[in-house]
């Protein structure tokens, strides 16, 4: 018997399938993406299958890059959407002119905001939206080629920061293990991911300097010039959250505030202590995972401020 049905009877039923993700894909959004895309060409050959969006940078050259489709191709598809909650969400409008659509997905489900009418599957308690799909393929008994194997292990090693987050389970170390033996090289996707070089180096070094605390909250607001004036594209400045750990030990949460090129915010929430971030994030019209979400802020009435005293006032889960 099939595991999720619903999910593979869709599968077999559609001659084309497109897979979307969110923007600003990260590896598990591109991991999830590739490794779905391969999985469906290894054991579904007669399908066209295209994975569509701007891709993840640091392994693209390694692993594979995406797909370009045109309106016509995306009309007849199946949409699958990976590691994304919604329509609105996805990196890529033209989602909206699929023929229908399902997703697997891992963040927080926020009706009211992100509503999803479709066929999905959705456990916000799994570390990555790769482990899903990882396990989605071993449990029936899909063949794995070595490119989805890399895929797969790619987003399930960065979105649990190389399984050390909260969340991390046996479950995700036994598909990461099974994924290795299967061709998934984690040595080079270590180095293709983490490597940094001399410019990146220093500016996390000057965010964990410049960084402040309200209450119990560390964060950090970086201007356009903070990151320009230190060579650094908005892309990969924004991204950089986690670099706040090292100065938020005594904090419950930490946050990273980056302005774009419309004076607008990036935010990313963190919490290493369990003290849930993502109801602040959904309250400011954002989302994500219970102790990282994000939200944007977009001179809507919100300020900075805002942000960090509703932060403040969390309370930890027992």
């Amino acid at each position: 018997m099939d595991f999720h049905p619903e999910l593979v009877s869709k599968i077999k039923e559609a001659g084309v399938i497109t897979i979307f993700g969110h923007a600003a894909p990260d590896g598990d959004c591109y991991g999830s993406q590739i490794g779905l895309r391969e999985l469906i060409k290894e054991n579904f050959p007669h399908k066209k299958v295209y994975a569509i969006g701007s891709g993840y940078k640091p392994v693209m050259d390694y692993l594979a890059h995406m797909d370009e489709v045109d309106e016509k191709t995306i009309a007849s598809s199946l949409a699958i959407l990976v590691d994304v909650s919604c329509l609105r969400r996805v990196e890529d409008p033209r989602v909206y002119k699929a023929k229908s659509w399902m997703k697997i997905d891992h963040h927080c489900i926020n009706l009211d905001l992100e509503p999803f009418s479709w066929d999905c599957w959705v456990d916000e308690e799994r570390i990555a939206a790769a482990e899903m799909i990882a396990e989605l393929a071993f449990e029936n008994h899909w063949k794995i080629n070595k490119l989805a194997a890399n895929a797969l292990y790619l987003g399930m090693m960065t979105d649990s920061g190389r399984f050390h987050f909260f969340g991390t389970t046996e479950k995700t170390l036994a598909y990461a293990g099974a994924l290795s033996k299967l061709g998934a090289d984690k040595d080079k996707l270590i180095d293709l991911v983490y490597a940094e070089d001399d410019v990146t180096k220093a500016y996390k070094n000057w965010m964990r300097k410049a960084a402040q605390k309200l209450g119990s909250v560390t964060y950090l607001v970086v201007s356009r010039e903070d990151y320009q004036s230190r060579d650094l594209p908005y892309e990969k400045a924004s991204e950089f959250v986690n670099a706040l750990a090292d100065v938020a030990t005594e904090s419950h949460t930490y946050a990273l505030f980056c302005q774009d090129e419309y004076g607008h915010y990036r935010v990313e929430l963190r919490s290493n202590k369990r003290y849930p971030v993502q109801p602040t994030a959904k309250k400011f019209k954002g989302g994500g995972h219970r102790y990282a979400a994000g939200l944007e802020l977009r001179h809507d009435g919100v300020n900075i401020l805002d942000v960090l005293y509703d932060l403040d006032k969390v309370e930890p889960d027992v």
